[in-house]
């Protein structure tokens, strides 16, 4: 897409100020970006390509060109993308169940990572696919994309993007007594030839937070938080408590109500790192999850 060049006037407390202090300090940008700027003489000051140890001036207009042109090694595949929202930095797309986000090995097909390749190859763009989250194969709902390095990176610097929230709804199995709670137990991985995660004292710190929505006989609707970001964290952390997610095969047990994991990321919510504006997106239940619940209150739709 075009428009991606970032620009900084500099006022009357710039004076003096070396170009280094303003990329890093004021526009927050990564070492690894600025390197990766300067070899590419990717940043003027009033029009005129530029060292990052010049002083700046008041007045002065700093401008910085992050529309690198990069090879995307992902095979680019005709398969439906629903997009939810786009700008210059961000891709924000409704990932189905049943999709992997990313291929598993290399020149891989089938998944979102070849969808959106092949979506921005018919735009002219050659971009490195970079999701800012994963969601499981089996797990639906809202994935946030950087469109360059610039966005990628700063989404994850907190004083650049100092909100970066993703909700999830689930459904799980039994009935939860906490109207809400916060899970805060390591995960860990302690066998790299299988999937499985688990709880353990010396696994990665992983936090989540949980509200409950609505409480059925045997199972309870749940709105989810995610504090830090691990693979598997909701549905390790929920099936310890005791309370899988409805239909998950690899932490539960198969489910007559769904044929996946009931695990929906139904919001997401950040500051725009280009604009210092709040993004909010979100996604209504998902249809199969819902229907899931519709056979909770009515069994007789079972027949």
């Amino acid at each position: 897409m075009k428009n991606t060049q970032l620009t900084y006037r500099a006022g009357t407390l710039d004076q003096n100020t070396l170009l280094r202090n303003i990329l890093y300090e004021k526009l927050l940008l990564s070492h690894s970006l600025v390197v990766r700027l300067k070899q590419e003489n990717r940043i003027k000051v009033n029009g005129v390509p530029a060292r990052t140890n010049q002083p700046i001036n008041p007045g002065d207009v700093i401008t910085i060109d992050v529309e690198f042109t990069e090879e995307n090694t992902i095979i680019p595949e005709p398969i439906p993308l629903e997009i939810i929202y786009e700008d210059q930095d961000f891709l924000v797309v409704h990932k189905p169940a049943g999709l992997s986000t990313h291929p598993s090995r290399k020149n891989g097909t089938g998944t979102l990572a070849n969808a959106v390749a092949y979506y921005w190859r018919n735009r002219g763009q050659n971009t490195i696919f970079r999701p800012i989250n994963r969601l499981d194969r089996d797990t639906s709902g809202l994935v946030l994309i950087g469109n360059n390095q610039f966005a990628h990176q700063a989404i994850f610097n907190p004083k650049k993007s100092p909100i970066f929230e993703r909700h999830y709804l689930a459904l799980v199995e039994g009935v939860l007594t906490e109207d809400q709670d916060c899970i805060d137990l390591p995960i860990a991985h302690p066998d790299i030839n299988l999937r499985r995660r688990i709880v353990h004292p010396e696994g990665r710190k992983a936090v989540t937070h949980y509200r409950v929505l609505t409480r059925f006989p045997q199972h309870t609707l749940l709105a989810l938080k995610l504090e830090t970001g691990r693979t598997h964290q909701i549905r390790v952390h929920l099936s310890f408590l005791g309370h899988p997610l409805c239909g998950d095969l690899l932490y539960g047990s198969p489910s007559p109500l769904i044929d996946r994991q009931a695990l929906h990321a139904y919001l997401l919510r950040f500051i725009h790192p280009r604009s210092g504006g709040e993004i909010r997106l979100e996604l209504p239940l998902a249809a199969d999850i819902k229907r899931a619940i519709d056979l909770i209150k009515n069994p007789d739709l079972h027949h």
